[in-house]
Parts: C-alpha cells; structure tokens; sequence
C-alpha cells in the first residue's frame, strides 16, 4: 500500500511534481490510484537500466513513443510534453530502481530528473497533472522526498 503521503498526493485535484518515494511503492496500487484519478501511469523498470540508450530505449517501449522518436534527450522532452497518444487528464510515471542508471551514470539520471521537472511545469501550464514518482535505494539531492 503506498504511503499516507503519497495516497494524499495522489488525491488530489492535480497532482503534479517529480518526488522520491522513501520506500518502494506497488506498481498495481500506483496504476490503480492513477487510473481512478484519469491519469495514464506508466511504469519504467530500472533494474536493468545503466546507460542512457537504455534509459530511452525502455522510455520509448513502457511510455509507447511514436515510431519516429529519435532517441536523445531532445526527443524524450518533446514526446513528454506532446502526449496526444495517451490523451487523458494527467500522467503518472514510475521509475523505480534508479540505483544501476545512478551508479554508472549519475549525470544522466540528473538529466533524466531535470527533463521529468520541465514536462511536469509544461504539463501544470496546460492545466494538466503530471506526477513523476523516483525510487531506489539513493535519493537523488534537489528530489523531494514523500
């Protein structure tokens, strides 16, 4: 069961912000506390993710990019901020395990963090929720823990 804090967040008008979870969270429960909300969830597996390439490689297949995704950051920002192929009212995405990506390339996760925070403003500009939720054994510094 998640927990107090993030069932609270999660209930709310328009949940929204990128944030580390102190403990791992149930990907089932996520979905369903999303899918009540009207937010498509999604979930990124991280166990296996060290590089970049794999980072987006997995990004494009559990997040369903179109076919014409190209694979860089640039193309990860612009398929976070034009999601017309998950319409709904927000999004949820868990990336869990975070700890090989930050263990052989803690620059990249920043990366990774600082373009979750700019499609999570973008999306509250469009009046619509994005919730980004991190876990793994290190928070990242600057990522607000719940």
């Amino acid at each position: 069961m998640p927990s107090p804090e993030l069932t609270q967040l999660l209930a709310s008008d328009h949940p929204s912000g990128v944030y580390w979870l102190k403990t791992h969270a149930s990907v089932a429960d996520l979905q369903k506390l999303s899918h009540a909300k009207a937010l498509t969830f999604f979930h990124l597996e991280g166990k296996k993710i060290e590089k970049k390439d794999q980072f987006l490689n997995h990004a494009a297949v559990a997040m369903k990019f179109p076919d014409h995704f190209g694979k860089n950051w640039d193309a990860f920002y612009d398929c976070l901020t034009d999601m017309e192929w998950a319409e709904a009212n927000g999004y949820t995405i868990y990336f869990d395990h975070t700890d090989g990506f930050a263990d052989h390339h803690e620059s990249q996760l920043e990366t990774v963090i600082e373009l979750f925070q700019d499609a999570v403003d973008f999306w509250k500009g469009e009046g619509k929720s994005m919730l980004v939720l991190l876990s793994g054994d290190h928070a990242p510094a600057g990522v607000k823990k719940i």
